[in-house]
């Protein structure tokens, strides 16, 4: 919809620019906040009336008969008191519903089915009934301009500024900071799972309202293309930069999307530093935009070509690449195919990691699956288990790339089923021999062809003999029919572009999908290391003694030196001493305790004897 950005002179406008399209293309009810909110429940009660009557008629009658006029108060206050429960809240009873205990229990939305075969199941998705109001009052002068419900529960808040006023985003999120967040409406877990703040060129949401110490995180598209994407929206030549929210994320795919497959509760185990105690703290996950876009993006082109592509995932620290991962596994177990056949028999999260990072592991586990559907392998399972999940009904097994170089002799007939394979920091799990026990495993029908150990005059380091050896193993095998990589990756090497980078316009492989580094830091996920960053610089100077001494004339010769005087364990010791004193008095200090520091080495061999000293 093309829209006169120059009729947009006021916030109302605005505001009946969003409500129109929301009615008129994406299927809304607009109600009268005024007659039909209920501040004390956060619901439009008729309409959630209407929705049991339209779904659950039978289930309905039967609590008439036992609460007779009674029976809406009783429904709704139950309802109410289930939201509030503390192991519950809104997003759990959206999905699982409410149990009477009395044999009855009611839906309070319906998910999008995997395929078209169930046309019952199919019928009831469409009746899930999207509503907004305008102008809501969640308590007494303290107004909303716009919350969105479905089937009669608040689900959202938005706060809209108009930048032809003088206001931004920023002074939306100002407002949400002093609004009261023990009301109905913004209670943690039990109010809207997000509060939008949008103008016209930028968004931002928010999870857990908490007074001034409220974070909001952007929830914008990026500026730009590829590693050179910044913050903010492109520019929209036909309409409103942010006009994806109500052409997209508030249409009701993507909004049953986002409830079904992607917001959950995150608990996480405190330990408090001055008592001990340990707390459960909680969270409320949202996607952020590139995070939502990237698992639609990669599903959207396998649904397509099934197991026929790798894919490269070039996204910066700071992407939230963990829950991007975790929601990606979980939406290619269920993924089907333009036939409507089931892609894939099992997900395997692969972690360079010698123990599965625990915070993978939380987050896999932490959305919402059946029991029994994810292994982990942690410390305690065998390569046997991991046979075993690869050969039984197991949908998603998170490893670590070790645990594969012990399956090759358990494993048998696997090429007849279809994998996909999720590699957490693909620049190093890639960069081992253990990636060709991987594709071995789950093709066998591939010979490992190694190569042998090549090396030169320069320093060669064990790294460098299993890139290659990776390398030559691509070029004599190539891809795997039944096996589709997608590797995620902040900082791809040559070698990683060429076995999961797709190939651009210009005939170079590159990444299927990009979170730049500049977007990371312009939106404060990660500092700008380049701004606060020192060298250490060795000075000495390798002379020839004698003038026609043949034994340093060579270049090499030079290295040589160099070399060992470098990784020399009294240089290191040196150099040691001095970065751990300057992070300790000048480093450690800054973000509340909480920096931390980066050791730069113009080599892996280096790298690990600093690592060694440490």
């Amino acid at each position: 919809m093309a829209v006169n950005k120059g009729l947009l002179r006021e916030k109302e406008d605005y505001q009946k620019l969003i409500l129109e399209h929301l009615q008129n293309d994406n299927g809304y009810i607009i109600r009268n906040a005024k007659n039909n909110f209920n501040s004390g429940l956060a619901m439009d009660t008729e309409l959630l009336f209407t929705f049991f009557r339209e779904t659950q008629k039978e289930a309905f009658d039967k609590l008439e008969k036992i609460y007779k006029e009674k029976t809406r108060e009783t429904v709704f206050n139950l309802i109410n008191n289930e939201i509030n429960k503390k192991n519950r809240g809104l997003i759990d009873v959206l999905k699982n519903g409410v149990d009477f205990g009395n044999g009855v229990k009611l839906d309070l939305m319906y998910r999008q089915p995997a395929t078209s075969f169930n046309k019952k199941l199919n019928e009831l998705y469409a009746k899930n009934i999207l509503s907004v109001m305008e102008e809501v009052y969640h308590k007494e002068n303290e107004r909303i301009d716009l919350v969105i419900f479905l089937n009669g529960l608040a689900i959202f808040a938005i706060k809209l500024k108009c930048n032809a006023t003088g206001q931004s985003v920023d002074d939306a999120i100002k407002q949400y900071k002093k609004r009261d967040d023990k009301t109905r409406t913004f209670a943690f877990k039990s109010g809207v799972l997000a509060a939008f703040a949008m103008d016209m060129k930028e968004v931002y949401m928010c999870t857990n309202l908490k007074g001034a110490s409220s974070f909001f995180l952007p929830f914008n598209k990026g500026n730009g293309d590829g590693i050179e994407a910044g913050k903010g929206n492109p520019h929209n030549e036909n309409g409103i930069n942010v006009s994806y929210m109500w052409e997209d994320i508030l249409t009701k795919d993507t909004v049953l999307y986002l409830i079904d497959n992607f917001i959950f509760i995150q608990k996480e185990i405190k330990k408090d530093h001055d008592t001990g105690v340990k707390r459960t703290e909680e969270k409320i996950i949202f996607p952020r935009y590139h995070q939502l876009n990237t698992v639609r993006r990669l599903t959207n082109d396998i649904r397509e070509y099934r197991t026929e592509k790798n894919y490269l995932i070039q996204h910066s620290a700071g992407s939230g690449k963990t829950n991007t991962i975790a929601w990606l596994a979980h939406r290619l177990t269920t993924l089907h195919d333009k036939d409507e056949k089931e892609i894939f028999k099992t997900v395997v999260i692969i972690t360079d990691r010698i123990v599965v990072d625990r915070q993978l592991q939380d987050a896999v586990l932490s959305i919402e699956h059946k029991e029994g559907l994810i292994k982990v392998m942690d410390d305690s399972c065998t390569s046997s288990d991991l046979a075993a999940a690869l050969n039984g009904n197991t949908k998603i097994i998170v490893s670590t790339i070790q645990k594969f170089g012990h399956v090759l002799d358990k494993v048998k007939d696997l090429a007849n089923n279809t994998f996909a394979i999720i590699i957490d920091e693909a620049h190093s799990s890639t960069s081992g021999a253990n990636m060709s026990d991987v594709s071995e495993a789950l093709s066998r029908n591939t010979e490992n062809n190694g190569g042998e150990d090549d090396s030169s005059e320069d320093e060669v380091t064990e790294f460098d003999k299993i890139e290659e050896k990776i390398t030559k193993e691509i070029a004599a095998n190539g891809k795997q029919q039944n096996v589709s990589m997608i590797a995620f990756t902040a900082t791809p090497k040559s070698t990683t572009l060429q076995l999961f980078g797709i190939l651009n316009e210009k005939g170079q492989k590159t990444a299927f999908d990009n979170y730049s580094m500049k977007q990371a830091i312009e939106e404060g996920f990660i500092l700008d290391v380049l701004e606060n960053y020192i060298t250490y610089e060795t000075y000495y100077k390798i002379n020839k003694i004698i003038e026609d001494d043949p034994e340093l004339k060579t270049i090499t010769a030079k290295r040589k030196i160099a070399n060992y005087v470098t990784l020399h364990d009294t240089n290191i010791a040196q150099k040691i001493e001095i970065i751990v004193e300057h992070f300790h008095d000048k480093i450690m200090p800054l973000l509340d305790g909480k920096a931390k520091a980066m050791v730069v080495t113009p080599s892996r061999g280096r790298r690990c004897k600093i690592q060694t000293g440490f």
